[in-house]
């Protein structure tokens, strides 16, 4: 009996560490390696301002700051803080992954967030 708890322990445990190291991993070739992200900035409001869509991009930590950086394309580093929110897409999923940070993908423009009419009547 005993040794029927040790195992069950044992593989809840190693279950439950192989999911955070996945995590982690994942998080590390991320910043490291690059990925695909969506990163959308607020205003004070809540309503979207500005909106990023990156693809094989590093995004880092600032250290001692709130907030991330990472080099656009044309070679310039891009630099936010602030209210701000960030997804790592996944198997180019891009519109379900802009939906859980609460934008939609397809007015995600070149750093700028586009309001529809449809959009500002809510």
């Amino acid at each position: 009996m005993k040794s029927a708890i040790v195992r069950v322990a044992l593989a809840a445990l190693l279950i439950t560490g192989c999911a955070g190291f996945e995590r982690d991993c994942n998080s590390s070739c991320a910043q490291n390696l690059g990925s695909d992200w969506i990163i959308v900035q607020y205003r004070m409001d809540g309503s979207p301002i500005n909106c990023w869509k990156l693809k094989g991009t590093a995004v880092s930590n600032e250290g001692h700051s709130d907030g991330i950086y990472w080099q656009d394309p044309q070679g310039h580093l891009v630099h936010v803080s602030g209210h701000y929110n960030r997804v790592q897409v996944s198997s180019n999923r891009w519109e379900e992954a802009a939906a859980t940070i609460g934008v939609n993908e397809s007015q995600c423009k070149n750093g700028v967030y586009k309001v529809t009419e449809h959009d500002a009547g809510k």
